[in-house]
Parts: C-alpha cells; sequence; structure tokens
C-alpha cells in the first residue's frame, strides 16, 4: 500500500459531494443582508429559498448572481432588472460588502465567522447602503 502525505491546504481542496450541496452560493451583499432576514420578500418561493438557503452552515462567495438571485423576479439575463436597483449598484454592493468582511469569492466560510464580523461593520455599511433600501424598515424596524 502506498502513502501519500499532503498538506493542510491541499487536504481542503478534496471534499465530498455532501460537503459542496450543504452549502450555500452567495454573492457579497448577501453576506450581509441576509443577517437581517425577517421572512419577507417577493414571494413564497422566494422566502422559501432564503430558509433553504439559511439552513446550510457553509457558504461559498460567488461573483455574480447567487442562491437567493436564482429565485428573484428581477433576475433577468444573470443581470438584476429591477426597477429599484441597477445591476452596477449591485455589483458596487458586492464589492463593498466583500472588502469590509475581509472576503474574496471563492472563499468558503460559515455563518458564525460572517456573524461575528457585521457588528463591527455595520454602521459604515447602513450609512452606505441602507438608506436607499426597500427592505430598511424590515430589517431594521423602522
Amino acid at each position: 500500500m502506498n502513502t501519500i502525505l499532503i498538506s493542510r491546504d491541499e487536504s481542503l481542496k478534496f471534499e465530498s459531494e455532501n460537503d459542496r450541496e450543504s452549502r450555500s452560493k452567495l454573492r457579497g451583499h448577501h453576506l450581509i443582508c441576509l443577517n437581517f432576514f425577517r421572512g419577507e420578500g417577493y414571494s413564497e418561493d422566494f422566502i422559501r429559498n432564503i430558509y433553504e438557503v439559511l439552513t446550510k452552515k457553509k457558504v461559498e462567495i460567488v461573483s455574480g448572481p447567487d442562491e437567493v438571485c436564482a429565485k428573484c423576479p428581477y433576475l433577468k439575463d444573470e443581470k438584476c432588472a429591477s426597477h429599484e436597483y441597477t445591476d452596477e449598484t449591485i455589483l458596487v454592493q458586492d464589492k463593498k460588502a466583500l472588502g469590509l468582511l475581509g472576503f474574496v469569492p471563492g472563499e468558503i466560510v460559515d455563518w458564525k465567522m460572517i456573524a461575528a464580523i457585521v457588528p463591527d461593520i455595520l454602521e459604515e455599511w447602513k450609512a452606505q447602503f441602507c438608506e436607499g433600501c426597500g427592505y430598511r424598515e424590515v430589517c431594521f424596524n423602522k
């Protein structure tokens, strides 16, 4: 029998199908905004999808549309076509969120890591993005 030694970093590359299925794929701003999810959204299907996303302990950070966007009625041709937000605005939010959190696309994190950082960055996030957001009242009960 041959023995193969691999480093810890190399071992992280090997994961089972269950590991991949038990994590959500989310874009930058959803990593912050989903911490304030209160069961409201565009439709029952959209809301149910978010609950499913939140049950997964791990999150793979992606660029562009993610599992939440997949059920959004405003996702058209892989871009946000909302009357409230432009796709460019969403991409700016994603970039800022990842910068504040210290994460990069492709990274795998868990909700505990995210939740530990959010209180430290929340005021800056709110000042820049929450004022004009349609979910502001839902998130912060105002």
